[in-house]
């Protein structure tokens, strides 16, 4: 084959898509950041040479200790300093250093070969799992490892300043330490929007857009870029009207940031003024300063298991509290609902038998249930800050399917509260506990479950994949996947009527109600609280603050006797068309 001369060809304009890590617009030339992998020695070293290669590992790691320690010296956000201090904490592993030192002096390992084996160990054992936050978690060890080799190999990362970084995924250390080279953006092949990376790009306010399929094949270092950090693309080599079509959105984004503060500063009411609640789905305290900025009414879910597997000291009952209460006191005096770990099955802590369906498998309720250890730990955590910050904690259940499995929750709340008194601590007898309807046979027994719990938080996410019969992760039956589809309406309108009949708030906090059209519907079904990721609730806000609560409850009537998701969705243009002409 031919290879073409034509280089205008080989610069022609390509938009690449992902997901939006931080939002943003910015026009820059491109670094390719790819990490330093040194050659691992692989030869035997003299058993003379042992206490030297020894020395050399902890020189390391007293090296990559102190450059950890001059971040958090440099004064970084707030928000970064968890992610530093679990990579600190890491280094200083017991365990790991012992087994670093077995592998040089019991088999003769080069310092470098060593580390590569020991962390190369817990990397695969991760691996194993094919879970996002497994996954996650992976990319700070591997961070670990990859700079303790640097180290020993003398190497260090360099990056032009004030360029649009590409790379196949970064760690927290590497933004953090990156972004005092005045980074411009990122783009990044891999991650999803809550990775560990993206939340310190957020906090940094560097735009980034993650989940850049080939973005490292494509772009190359020098070419001019767009970051388009509304609609999640990233633009390589634009053409000029394209450059001064963005130019021309960066200084108006200036003013929708005033807007968006401007939206959230208003009441929560709609056109004809009817009161609505938008709290935020969060799971690092990194992400308190979005939910402050976006003036979130609290927390609507507070996912836990991520922070569990991300830190070792968080399986200790006063680290928790201590976690508990620091989302408490940034959010006070709005409540804040704590899902218990929803754990097992696709994301489990221990590594034991694989399961051939997790999804419907040992995990949420079911998994902590027979781990009373764990979940009292969490459980007398959540109490114990609930005690100090009283009416404000509200305990989720997660995977509910019988109302035994409630009772039995209820019974050990009431235990563990008890012996808590008894050591003299203070507790809160009214603490609420709620269930996630998203297993069908508590939607189709709403009313049953409505009394039996405070409060019921409809999570679409997984209601979808269980009553449509498919893995929301599966690319190849992906587009079977759609919470538009009639029977999920028809059955989150049956929980909302059950809500309503005996009294029982109900709530959305899955993907559903961070869809503003979606949103609108679901107060026209008669749920006023609804949860989403901060960085949408202005968008939420704005439409069902525009549009009339009579208008709404019509569309949703009209929705509930759609047949089809085709329907469902002519249904949601013409709401989208007639938004625009208001």
């Amino acid at each position: 084959m031919m290879r073409s001369n034509n280089k205008e060809a080989d610069h022609s304009e390509k938009v690449l898509n992902g997901a939006i890590g931080c939002p943003g617009i910015v026009i820059g030339q491109t670094c390719i950041y790819k990490r330093r992998k040194p050659t691992v020695s692989s030869t035997r070293v003299a058993d003379d040479g042992i206490p030297h290669q020894v020395d050399k590992f902890h020189q390391a790691r007293k090296k990559a200790k102190k450059e950890l320690q001059h971040l958090l010296g440099a004064g970084p956000d707030e928000d970064s300093v968890d992610l530093i201090n679990t990579q600190i904490e890491m280094l200083k592993d017991p365990e790991l250093c012992e087994r670093v030192e077995q592998q040089i002096s019991e088999h003769n390992q080069s310092a470098d070969s060593a580390i590569h084996n020991v962390f190369g160990d817990y990397l695969e054992a991760i691996k194993q799992n094919h879970r996002e936050d497994f996954l996650e978690r992976s990319v700070d060890i591997a961070d670990v490892r990859d700079r303790l080799i640097q180290i020993i190999h003398n190497h260090d990362d360099e990056i032009a300043a004030g360029s649009i970084m590409v790379a196949k995924e970064l760690s927290p250390r590497e933004v953090i330490a990156f972004s005092n080279q005045d980074i411009k953006g990122i783009v990044m092949d891999r991650g999803g929007t809550t990775s560990h990376a993206a939340i310190i790009a957020r906090s940094m306010n560097i735009p980034t857009i993650v989940g850049v399929k080939k973005a490292t094949r494509i772009i190359k270092a020098e070419d001019e870029v767009i970051i388009d950090g509304l609609n999640g693309d990233v633009i390589v080599h634009p053409t000029e009207k394209n450059k001064e079509k963005y130019r021309e959105l960066i200084e108006q984004q200036v003013q929708i940031s005033g807007d968006d503060e401007a939206v959230c500063s208003q009441p929560n009411r709609t056109a004809d003024d009817h009161p609505f609640v938008l709290r935020a789905n969060i799971e690092f305290p990194e992400e308190l300063t979005s939910v402050e900025k976006y003036k979130a009414e609290g927390i609507g879910l507070l996912r836990t298991e991520s922070s569990y597997l991300r830190e070792s000291q968080f399986r200790e009952e006063e680290h928790q509290e201590k976690f508990y209460s620091t989302i408490l006191k940034a959010t006070d005096p709005h409540p804040v609902i704590i899902r218990l770990f929803d754990a097992g099955g696709d994301k489990l802590f221990k590594e034991s038998s694989k399961e051939q369906n997790p999804f419907l498998g040992w995990r949420g309720i079911r998994m902590l249930l027979d781990s009373p250890d764990l979940l009292d730990n969490q459980l007398r955590a959540i109490l114990a800050a609930a005690g100090k910050h009283k009416q404000r904690v509200r305990i989720l259940i997660p995977m509910i399917s019988t109302p035994k499995q409630l009772h039995r929750i209820k019974e050990r709340i009431e235990t563990l509260q008890h012996e808590l008194e008894e050591k003299g601590r203070e507790t809160d007898p009214d603490v609420q506990v709620g269930i996630m309807v998203e297993v069908p046979n508590v939607a189709l027994q709403a009313r049953l479950f409505a009394r039996e719990a405070d409060f019921l938080s409809i999570g679409t996410n997984d209601l979808t994949q269980y009553v449509l019969a498919v893995d929301r992760g599966h690319e190849q039956i992906s587009s079977l996947y759609e919470q538009r589809h009639p029977a999920i309406w028809q059955l989150i309108n049956m929980v909302a009527q059950a809500g309503i009949e005996e009294n029982t708030p109900v709530s959305v906090c899955g993907e559903l109600a961070s869809d503003p059209i979606s949103a609108c519907c679901l107060l026209g079904l008669g749920i006023n609280e609804l949860s989403m990721n901060p960085l949408i609730l202005p968008k939420v806000k704005k439409m069902l603050c525009n549009r009339k609560l009579t208008d709404m409850q019509a569309f949703a009537k009209d929705l509930l006797e759609a047949d089809t998701v085709d329907d469902i969705n002519t249904l949601f243009l013409n709401w989208k068309e007639s938004t625009n002409n208001t």
